[in-house]
């Protein structure tokens, strides 16, 4: 779950202990600055959903591609499909999370029929991929977030968890809705893969789409928008991402300078490297370099 990696900040709310045994646990988060996480993997008997409600958080899924998730959007994490933030910091950032419960863990579903969920799970449970929130999802989640604030809810107070479960289903709906609608798009295209490996051929270099357009044979703007769809970002901000995942390790594993090891993965200047870097993680490198330092000691 969201909160799961992050050292003493994991609060959450258990679906069972308030009728809904689908939802294994849901619950919100907010970094005021960014975090140290344990850098673990983690994975889930169920689907997770990911709520960005602000800021943004970028994913590693193993042996995949990278996925973000920003502010207008919402992440599906596949049953059993291990995944983690990268470079074991998430950014300042408030989210909305649930891990669903796996389908053989549940007897009877409060929110849906046995015949819905077992949909939900197949359709939801194929690619972890990102989609618009939209804009009853997001006034769901607002007023889901001052709900589970209220004090009543350690008491059990029936009627707020009557709107507490409402609105979890009205959550659980609209996303279900927002990915069927995309279903077609389930997977990552063979044009997505083309420019997965022209990034990763060489991935200290900047990605020219105007070249990899006449190489893969199809115009600038189409591919920009189809890895884009796709992959929740561009290809050039894919490119940096993959970059300063590689600055990341170097911080962590080498004493090198800031200057050398932005060099080394082919940023043009150290100021440039550090703008990028706090952009993306919301920290500068040196401050990355302690927190990690810190983190493993």
């Amino acid at each position: 779950m969201l909160g799961s990696q992050v050292i003493n900040k994991n609060m959450s709310i258990s679906g069972a202990d308030i009728g809904v045994p689908e939802i294994q646990t849901f619950g919100f988060v907010s970094f005021g600055e960014a975090v140290a996480t344990t850098d673990s993997w983690t994975s889930h008997a169920g689907p997770e959903l990911v709520f960005m409600m602000e800021g943004e958080v970028f994913w590693e899924l193993e042996n995949e591609a990278f996925v973000t998730i920003s502010g207008n959007q919402f992440g599906m994490f596949p049953a059993g499909k291990k995944h983690r933030v990268a470079n074991g910091l998430y950014p300042p950032c408030t989210c909305f999370w649930m891990v669903l419960s796996g389908p053989n863990q549940i007897e009877s579903p409060a929110l849906l029929t046995a015949e819905g969920l077992r949909d939900f799970h197949r359709y939801l449970g194929q690619n972890g991929l990102t989609h618009e929130k939209g804009a009853r999802s997001s006034q769901a989640i607002l007023e889901l977030s001052k709900l589970v604030a209220d004090p009543r809810i350690y008491s059990g107070s029936r009627l707020l968890i009557a709107e507490i479960r409402a609105l979890l289903h009205s959550i659980l709906i609209e996303a279900w809705k927002r990915h069927e609608k995309n279903s077609s798009d389930v997977g990552f295209s063979e044009l997505v893969q083309d420019v997965l490996r022209l990034i990763n051929e060489n991935p200290n270099a900047e990605i020219k789409i105007g070249e990899a357009a006449i190489e893969l044979g199809y115009s600038r703007s189409y591919i920009h928008n189809r890895f884009r769809k796709e992959m929740g970002m561009s290809p050039s901000d894919y490119a940096q991402r993959i970059r300063i995942k590689r600055c990341c390790a170097l911080l962590i594993a080498t004493g090198d300078s800031i200057t050398d090891i932005a060099f080394d993965c082919g940023f043009g200047s150290s100021q440039y490297f550090s703008r990028l870097f706090k952009k993306y993680l919301g920290t500068t490198p040196s401050d990355y370099r302690q927190k990690m330092l810190i983190r493993e000691h």
